[in-house]
């Protein structure tokens, strides 16, 4: 389950130009790391009648087995409430995944990962956002793989902690 909230189930994806186009703004704006270390972004986008989530991760271009960093951003459903806060979001999110790369990219030490769901605030704004080593294309077919009864079995799981 990728999703913050346990109750969102069975999100759409955004449309691809959206990713496709955050795809290009991350490649290009971080070119120079990318082609040093031979990584790349890859991005996924889900909307949830909960909250609205968006996941970039930095991967290796040579070997899918090196572990990457991925930032997972998450909003509230308030956030989707008009296309005015939908925007203001989109904006948002871009703009803090910017800072949380940069903050990466400027320490060659950098290995502060969050697992979990801390907060932030952003123009006034909260929003959600845990970096951790996942590689997410392999979370999402290991969730094709196991189907929908797995996410019931991982959060009844929850339920008894």
């Amino acid at each position: 389950m990728i999703a913050r909230k346990k109750s969102s189930k069975a999100g759409k994806a955004l449309p691809p130009e959206w990713n496709e186009s955050l795809n290009r703004l991350l490649n290009e704006t971080y070119q120079s790391e990318c082609k040093l270390k031979s990584r790349y972004f890859d991005v996924h986008s889900e909307v949830f009648n909960e909250e609205f989530l968006l996941v970039i991760s930095y991967l290796s271009e040579k070997d899918e087995y090196l572990a990457p960093v991925t930032l997972f951003l998450s909003s509230e459903g308030t956030h989707l409430s008009d296309e005015t806060k939908v925007k203001e979001t989109h904006k948002n999110f871009i703009d803090i995944a910017g800072l949380f790369f940069d903050e990466i990219f400027a320490n060659e030490d950098w290995n502060e990962f969050e697992p979990s769901w801390q907060e932030v605030t952003h123009n006034k704004e909260t929003y959600f956002y845990k970096i951790s080593r996942e590689n997410l294309n392999a979370t999402l077919e290991a969730n094709k793989l196991l189907g929908d009864d797995f996410e019931d079995i991982e959060f009844d799981e929850d339920l008894k902690q």
